[in-house]
């Protein structure tokens, strides 16, 4: 997630350096910070990546949305990333907010925990249908990067909030304005989503 011109959450947190997907520090030892923090704020290593670790963060986010759409179904409607997203949100800024610290940088850009929670809720306001078509994860994955990195309005606003909270929030709103958004088109042009009319 691209945190470019976000403030310190603290006097002992170094402004980040991030400008949109920059490349994730390399450490030879992980700062202090518990291991479930580590994996699920850099979502399994993802976050580590060398290049573009928002990108690649959102990425490894697919698999989560497609596995959860192989869950039982309510009268036709796949409300299982939903589910997902509401779990992983607290426990997202728990573990946003101690890399944050471990690191000395606010948001850091291992963390890619919020990725995942924008890519599930952009996906979360689809027909079951749509889950079996490639489509609909490509455009997803396209429209909340393009939500994430121009963050309009209130989302970008929301970065300015303490630790954990401004690195998860932005995308959890960048992923819900994203979900309308792909809900609306999947219905006006189902082809868009590999659906027939």
């Amino acid at each position: 997630m691209p945190r470019a011109g976000r403030r310190p959450t603290g006097g002992h947190v170094k402004k980040s350096r991030r400008a949109s997907d920059r490349k994730a520090p390399r450490s030879r030892a992980l700062p202090k910070a518990p291991l479930w923090a580590w994996i699920l704020g850099t979502w399994f290593g993802s976050g580590w990546s060398p290049f573009a670790p928002g990108t690649a963060g959102t990425a490894a986010s697919l698999p989560l949305a497609w596995a959860l759409s192989l869950l039982p179904l309510a009268g036709g409607w796949q409300y299982w990333p939903l589910a997902a997203s509401l779990v992983l949100f607290l426990p997202a800024v728990a573990a946003a907010t101690r890399v944050e610290a471990a690191l000395g940088i606010h948001d850091p850009g291992p963390v890619v925990v919020d990725e995942t929670l924008g890519t599930l809720l952009t996906l979360g306001f689809l027909p079951a249908a749509a889950f079996g078509h490639w489509q609909a994860y490509a455009i997803a994955f396209f429209l909340f990067r393009l939500l994430d990195v121009w963050k309009p309005g209130l989302i970008g606003r929301s970065q300015e909030l303490p630790r954990g909270w401004g690195i998860v929030v932005d995308d959890v709103l960048a992923g819900l304005l994203g979900g309308a958004l792909l809900a609306v088109a999947g219905h006006a042009w189902p082809a868009l989503l590999g659906l027939s009319a």
